[in-house]
């Protein structure tokens, strides 16, 4: 597997990048974990995740249960399942919208890596998470002085935005 990072320089890129993002998911299925699209409130860790995937899978409550038991438990986790989204921390809260994301199985998943992530905190256990949880069909984005943290990964893959989006979106800066 591939990890394949994008790197931006400024907010304001990082914001422009987000939006042209946003305008393909229109037409393709592009999971994007972000912390500008929140989770629900009124609901556990269990029904942000379960709800979207059961829908649209029709994915029953108990195989449901077993399996993000099994992923938040893998992402060291556990203890969050029944827990409202204001409850949790920042991390656990990227860690769930990630889990929404890959159980609605989009065609690609596009993590934008909040950059305070790299407080004291989570920083290790953040930069564990980029590192383990690499996809074919996923693809990071992160500020440029984040860069030196991944490029000793083993299948680590660096492009250009706009390289990016015309390989697997089918574009062209013509548009």
């Amino acid at each position: 597997m591939t990890s394949t990072f994008i790197y931006y320089t400024s907010e304001q890129q990082k914001e422009q990048w987000l939006a042209k993002i946003l305008e393909f998911t229109e037409h393709e299925r592009i999971g994007i974990v972000t912390g500008r699209l929140p989770v629900i409130g009124n609901l556990s860790v269990f029904e942000n995740i379960m709800l979207p995937a059961s829908y649209h899978f029709n994915l029953s409550l108990r195989e449901g249960r077993k399996m993000i038991e099994n992923d938040l438990k893998r992402l060291g986790i556990s203890h969050v399942i029944d827990t409202r989204p204001d409850f949790l921390t920042d991390y656990e809260r990227l860690l769930v919208k990630y889990l929404q994301v890959t159980y609605l199985q989009p065609k690609w998943i596009i993590i934008v890596s909040p950059r305070r992530m790299y407080a004291a905190e989570y920083e290790e256990k953040f930069k564990d998470f980029l590192r383990c949880e690499t996809r074919d069909n996923s693809v990071i984005i992160d500020h440029i002085n984040h860069r030196y943290l991944f490029q000793d990964l083993e299948n680590y893959t660096e492009l250009d935005f706009e390289l990016w989006l015309e390989i697997n979106l089918r574009t062209s800066n013509s548009k």
